[in-house]
């Protein structure tokens, strides 16, 4: 009766650790510093890409 007991109690607390992992936000992925690329010296101004710091996503970050 004693191992039916701590069996259970082993199986209890496996399944509320899994639950409280799976409810955890997921990780922000952290965005890059900016590198100037040829599109900056075309454009005259930096032209940020999506994933580096201060890019605002539009229609174009969305198809990807």
């Amino acid at each position: 009766m004693k191992n039916v007991k701590m069996f259970s109690m082993v199986v209890l607390f496996t399944i509320a650790g899994s639950l409280a992992n799976a409810q955890q936000k997921p990780k922000a992925a952290k965005l890059k510093k900016h590198v100037c690329t040829e599109a900056c010296h075309k454009a005259g101004k930096c032209v940020l890409a999506h994933g580096e710091k201060g890019h605002k996503c539009d229609a174009n970050c969305k198809k990807m």
